[in-house]
């Protein structure tokens, strides 16, 4: 084996290996992964934004414990306008990572620990299950503000939350061990990134329908309809490469530009505003088309 890969992943007489024919090549695989151990940060200073974020961006990173450090109980959240205490945040943010949880706090730190660790064998059903989810509050948000149920719109924090936790979880895998077909793993990382913008839009956009109680009018719900729809074609295109499909997509991103020049001035300057974000999907799905194109060759 090459000394370089059997160090990266810490290979010792007496480990089992993976053996897989596959004609005339032999392919070895383990189950060990890349650890970067663990990592002491202090984040005074930082809003609760960002410290959410950092504290998501080690558990993607790999660290197995993370402490947290801090002078100040509270942070700014810049979104309500009012400082909230940062345990709490710590806890919001760990229940959104799979197997991180708290297990020491006190005034000014908090240690958190990853105590179930998901297997590379289960990304490609962890995968399926972002795209299922990701439609699924697609078809929700669209539904729920063209229909004005406000039960439905406020639903997309929760679904968020669990698609992130999915996104983490498979970006977490990728950095540990790499997509099984390694030469790959930068297009999937890139894949599931663009999945949670999209995510992140929706979120947003649901929170802007209930506070600025948008009413949705025909034009603009033509244009939602047929940005989510772009968004189903693509989950099909993914799961089953089709030219015809891929030139679908391309004809329906410029079908769209055209219908929202055309219908701006029939919107409302809210509808206008939550259709610019809709407009952003529809370019990170023509980005998701040449990455999913790189897939199959």
């Amino acid at each position: 084996m090459p000394r370089k890969w059997a160090q990266k992943y810490d290979i010792k007489k007496g480990d089992e290996l993976e053996v897989d024919e596959q004609g005339n090549k032999i392919s070895i695989s383990t189950e060990k992964t890349q650890d970067p151990g663990n990592i002491d940060v202090n984040i005074t200073g930082l809003d609760r934004d960002s410290f959410m974020f950092l504290l998501r961006a080690l558990y993607i990173r790999g660290y197995n414990e993370i402490k947290l450090t801090f002078n100040e109980p509270f942070a700014e959240h810049h979104r309500i306008g009012k400082k909230v205490s940062v345990i709490s945040q710590i806890h919001a943010e760990a229940n959104r990572l799979t197997g991180l949880e708290v297990i020491q706090q006190r005034e000014n730190f908090c240690v958190l620990k990853v105590l179930t660790e998901s297997s590379i064998k289960d990304f490609d059903l962890i995968f399926r299950r972002l795209f299922l989810l990701l439609n699924d509050a697609s078809n929700d948000f669209i539904n729920g503000a063209i229909k004005g149920d406000k039960y439905l719109i406020e639903s997309m924090e929760e679904k968020h939350n669990t698609i992130t936790k999915f996104m983490a979880n498979s970006l977490r895998l990728l950095n540990k061990v790499g997509h099984p077909e390694y030469n790959k793993t930068q297009i999937y990382y890139h894949i599931i990134e663009s999945i949670d913008f999209i995510n992140d839009i929706l979120k947003n956009n649901a929170r802007d329908v209930i506070d600025s109680n948008i009413k949705i009018s025909k034009p603009c719900e033509s244009i939602l309809r047929s940005v989510n729809d772009s968004l189903q074609d693509f989950s099909k295109l993914f799961y089953k490469f089709d030219f015809k499909m891929i030139e679908k997509i391309s004809s329906d991103r410029y079908e769209i530009w055209r219908d929202i020049k055309q219908l701006t001035k029939k919107l409302s300057k809210e509808e206008i505003r939550l259709v610019i974000n809709m407009e952003q999907i529809v370019e990170i799905i023509y980005t998701l088309k040449v990455a999913r194109t790189a897939l199959e060759y």
